[in-house]
């Protein structure tokens, strides 16, 4: 079962993270003022397309994250993330973003200011 409270409280927390109204949060994410207040108040249920634009336009978001109480990556994640290819060395790449998951189901979003 899904925990629409669940989905708020992540969307509020992200929301906090990155010090966004509703009116900046829905322009970031492609949606209106109105979808945004409604979902937030608890009126209308977050739609999987309402997810998945948050998803886009967020790095380090996931799906997992807004239904999982205890996020974890699943054991398919940890194999299809090939660590080789992540670490080449590459002059031309540079960190845009860092997220810390707890244990308790809260991150900390890290962005580079360049």
């Amino acid at each position: 079962m899904i925990n629409n409270e669940l989905i708020v409280s992540r969307i509020k927390k992200l929301m906090d993270e990155n010090k966004l109204t509703s009116s900046s949060f829905a322009k970031k994410i492609k949606s209106t003022r109105a979808n945004v207040s409604h979902i937030l108040s608890g009126r209308n249920k977050p739609s999987l397309n309402f997810l998945i634009k948050i998803v886009n336009s967020f790095d380090g978001i996931s799906l997992d994250w807004f239904v999982n109480e205890k996020f974890k990556h699943s054991e398919e994640y940890e194999e299809s993330f090939n660590l080789k290819e992540n670490n080449k060395e590459d002059d031309t790449r540079k960190i845009k973003s860092i997220v810390h998951f707890y244990e308790n189901g809260t991150f900390r979003l890290f962005k580079n200011s360049n």
